[in-house]
């Protein structure tokens, strides 16, 4: 009984610290995992998109993962969040020439000639290489492309 009683508290100890790798999507809900192109294509209909990619045991995807998360709490309702894991899904990551993880950006739109993304400067530009964040980022930067493209929506 002592065993089985000390096994359901170091059970409970250790769900509760954190350690359980959850997936993003089912911990808020706000964090979508794609599956493919249309996700994201669907996603743009309602506002801009904000996409981070990597995989599970990159350290630097695990250093924002949180910083994610965060984002995706705070604009619910204003924009989507989202995660491609490139490791699962390498044939998404590779219709954005993915060479390095974190690779972050935010697509502000699209129409027949592909999609259009806000960069940190505030133009707008079909070019991702100029929209994109590689490595661990700033939050601050982040918001700051991610409310010029809300701005941006809304001003059409």
């Amino acid at each position: 009984m002592k065993k089985y009683l000390f096994l359901c508290i170091v059970a409970l100890l250790i769900g509760a610290s954190g350690c359980l790798d959850a997936d993003p999507s089912s911990e808020n809900g706000t964090v979508v995992n794609v599956q493919d192109m249309q996700q994201i294509d669907q996603a743009l209909v309602s506002g801009p998109v904000f996409v981070s990619m990597g995989f599970a045991s990159c350290p630097a995807c695990k250093i924002m993962k949180p910083t994610i998360e965060e984002i995706s709490q705070e604009y619910t309702g204003k924009a989507t969040i989202m995660y491609i894991d490139t490791r699962e899904n390498p044939q998404v990551a590779r219709g954005f020439n993915v060479y390095s993880v974190p690779d972050m950006f935010v697509i502000l739109n699209n129409d027949s000639e592909g999609y259009l993304y806000m960069a940190s400067d505030g133009n707008i530009t079909r070019d991702r290489d100029i929209a994109r964040f590689i490595g661990v980022t700033d939050k601050g930067t982040l918001l700051k492309t991610l409310d010029m493209a809300i701005a941006s929506r809304n001003n059409k």
